[in-house]
């Protein structure tokens, strides 16, 4: 038996078998000279490898935004930085043209010359992102013929991954069924790897000298993603406290949901709110934080589809979609049908779309024009509603003329189905269409759902990925007065408005959104807690003050102010 010690980067406690993943120092570059008549040459494959590349990324990045929400997405916004950046563009082309050297070696040691100053920084958080340019550098070169990836999309079941290092384009590659722990030699706390390992909820231990060469593969590992132990080929002792350690903690962790956050979310003053959760995948709707939950909010139907060669068939998404309904039942499970297009750009239709996507078919527009697509995915949920508690939500509505159109299609497959009582129908609102609409819409729709990520971006006219912008587009007070109208006009429709976009998850920010009137909030479940207990130390009287002062700000800096200084006030 062996214990190793390393630093704690994501929480949690898991055992296996060792998969060790050693790429190893070397890169494969190849390097040799060139014509001048093949300089031109060497330009168009390198232009030709970063086009590929983003697009790869953009893929990539839709996939993610899927399955992990948009924070974790946005991880890859500073890869599509350095592919898109002029000037490393035209570095590695005066390399090729200077030095006469081949494309491969001009990108390896340009991005090694950034890699390296990076890794200079005192600050850890800079020196992190050296791999990031040095994932980009392996993804441009894997176009270029050169180093493919590796494969961790089908490790063996039970696997603790044991490795020198881990760049985000690995952890996103990891088979998460089969992955139980990772084990680093290298990387931060702050790394993206890390980042990733804690939003798939995989413990991770980093920091673990010589782990790839004292762990053998196939060694029986304890990862206690807590203290940073590691425990290779654990004795009987070991092994008997390990197991009564994980089954403590997954206790201690259930009965904390259970005990401070059961029961409705009610403020001081008696005002309940409901919270709902924003799931990518079936096993989600068991966290256990789901059980204080209201149910499910918001089923983001797009990971069934995107990187798929062909669509998933009926009875594929029933099978799922009656999982998540079994697992909250008798709650309401809220499944959105797709929302593709945009950024999110499924591997069987990526040819069809536009230049530019985010003003073209997204939605419900793109639904019902792939209508065999659209169908298949409505009869799987009716199907659903058979045996389950689900409601059927639209995204992307631009009036009440696709939302009826959407909607009769659907009341049409129930009757055709011959279920008794059609599902509820919501529309989600978040496009500035919507809101004009919302008076007729709501009038239609059996609920409504406001998306505020995508509704920031097209109220501001501005791509909330936008270097700067991160994080500020959503107290702009345009953004509060828009949210403030939706809320009275659902209220005054006698409508119940969820908000599910990402502000839902942010305490600060679902304050405001009870103050502006609404009373139904979808988050991530594991956000839910902050949340709970945030509103369940305010009044209603306070909430409405701090929104009518956010509502008369001019910028959003004011906005911010007044809002941190509320919440100081509850802490």
């Amino acid at each position: 038996m062996k214990t190793l010690k390393g630093q704690p980067i994501s929480p949690g406690y898991a055992e296996g078998t060792a998969f060790v993943y050693d790429r190893g120092p070397g890169n494969g570059v190849p390097r040799y000279q060139i014509g001048r008549n093949q300089v031109d040459s060497e330009h168009g494959r390198f232009h030709q490898a970063i086009e590929r590349s983003a697009e790869e990324l953009q893929s990539l990045r839709s996939k993610i935004k899927s399955e992990l929400g948009q924070a974790e997405a946005d991880i890859f916004a500073a890869h599509l930085s350095l592919l898109h950046d002029e000037a490393f563009r035209q570095r590695t082309r005066e390399r090729i043209e200077r030095d006469l050297v081949n494309v491969e070696q001009a990108v390896d040691a340009e991005v090694s010359d950034l890699a390296r100053a990076l890794e200079e920084v005192e600050s850890e958080y800079i020196r992190e992102r050296a791999k990031d340019v040095q994932d980009v550098k392996r993804r441009v070169l894997k176009h270029l013929g050169h180093g493919p990836e590796e494969e961790l999309k089908r490790l063996p079941a039970g696997s603790v991954l044991v490795t020198r290092e881990l760049l985000p384009s690995d952890t996103l590659g990891l088979d998460r069924e089969h992955v139980t722990a990772i084990v680093m030699e290298h990387g931060g706390e702050t790394g993206h790897a890390a980042i990733l390992a804690r939003a798939m909820g995989i413990p991770a231990v980093t920091g673990v000298a010589g782990a790839t060469e004292v762990i053998e593969p196939g060694s029986h590992v304890h990862v206690d993603g807590q203290s940073g132990e590691v425990t290779v080929s654990p004795n009987e002792e070991a092994e008997s406290a390990f197991v009564s350690v994980k089954a403590r903690q997954s206790n201690e962790a259930t009965h904390t949901v259970e005990e401070e956050y059961t029961g409705p979310c009610r403020t001081q003053d008696g005002t309940d709110i409901r919270l709902y959760a924003n799931i990518s995948r079936p096993e989600e709707a068991s966290q256990p934080e789901m059980k204080s939950l209201e149910g499910v909010g918001l089923f983001r139907t797009e990971y069934l589809f995107l990187g798929q060669p062909i669509p998933p068939i009926e009875a594929q998404q029933e099978e799922v979609y009656a999982a998540i309904a079994s697992a909250v039942a008798p709650r309401p499970a809220v499944i959105r049908t797709l929302d593709l297009g945009g950024d999110k750009k499924p591997a069987f239709l990526t040819d069809s779309f536009e230049a530019n996507p985010n003003l073209g078919m997204r939605g419900l527009r793109f639904s019902l024009a792939e209508r065999d697509l659209f169908e298949t995915q409505l009869r799987a949920i009716a199907r659903t509603a058979l045996k389950g508690n689900v409601c059927v939500l639209f995204p992307m509505v631009l009036g009440v003329d696709d939302f009826l159109t959407a909607a009769e299609r659907f009341r049409q497959i129930c009757h055709e189905l011959e279920l008794d009582d059609v599902p509820p129908i919501g529309a989600m609102i978040e496009t500035p269409s919507a809101v004009f609409e919302l008076d007729r819409i709501a009038t239609e729709a059996d609920f409504l759902s406001v998306g505020t990520n995508d509704l920031v971006q097209y109220v501001l006219a501005a791509d909330r990925n936008t270097e700067g912008l991160t994080g500020r587009l959503g107290v702009h007070p345009a953004v509060v007065r828009v949210l403030q109208q939706i809320a009275e006009g659902a209220a005054a429709a006698g409508r119940e408005a969820c908000v599910c976009g990402e502000v839902a998850g942010a305490p600060t920010f679902a304050r405001l959104l009870v103050g502006l009137g609404f009373r139904a909030l979808s988050m991530a479940p594991r956000r839910s807690p902050a949340v709970w207990t945030a509103l369940f130390e305010s009044n209603l009287a306070q909430l409405e003050n701090t929104a009518r002062r956010a509502v008369e700000c001019r910028n959003e800096n004011e906005v911010s102010d007044i809002l941190e200084a509320a919440g100081a006030t509850l802490t």
